[in-house]
């Protein structure tokens, strides 16, 4: 198969430069994830994994204990069974190099995996449009989401997989 690579701090300034409001909103309150998981897995879904594996639990009681325990996370049990879970606020842009006060490289870095929700969150129980929020409940703008995705599609590489291959990156 093939796997799209795209470096992170280009998306970073991509977002700096072109929506910075969006950025500001993401760098001081972070992103929400929100999905529904089955209690039971949905081979017809690519977001099919049940509550049970993804937490690595046996029951809605021992699911309940383990979010409990997550400062800042929110559940909903629904009449069939399914579990609707937003995330804790979660840092979406990190920095990576040396301090930035000093004469070095600091380079922002997005974290793509807002995209890979937003893209690819949505089946039966999922809305991948509502699939995020930023860290103080507010809703992410889905226009401009896909403005970032369009970006990273035309500025990613996909690597075609050969056996034995392994990739390293920094």
């Amino acid at each position: 198969g093939q796997t799209p690579i795209i470096d992170s701090t280009k998306v970073y300034r991509y977002v700096k430069n072109h929506h910075p409001k969006f950025l500001d909103k993401l760098m001081q309150h972070g992103v929400r994830y929100i999905r529904t998981l089955p209690p039971k897995d949905d081979p017809s879904s690519p977001l099919g994994r049940s509550y049970q594996n993804s937490w690595n639990i046996s029951s809605p009681e021992e699911l309940n204990d383990r979010l409990s325990e997550i400062d800042g996370c929110e559940w909903k049990w629904h009449d069939n069974g399914n579990v609707t879970i937003i995330s804790e606020p979660i840092p979406a842009i990190r920095f990576v190099g040396n301090s930035p006060t000093q004469n070095f490289i600091h380079q922002g870095t997005f974290c793509n995996s807002l995209v890979a929700a937003f893209l690819g969150w949505q089946d039966s129980r999922n809305d991948r449009l509502k699939s995020l929020k930023f860290g103080n409940n507010d809703e992410m703008e889905w226009n401009v989401l896909q403005d970032i995705a369009d970006y990273m599609k035309e500025h990613r590489v996909l690597y075609n997989w050969e056996h034995g291959d392994i990739l390293a990156s920094n």
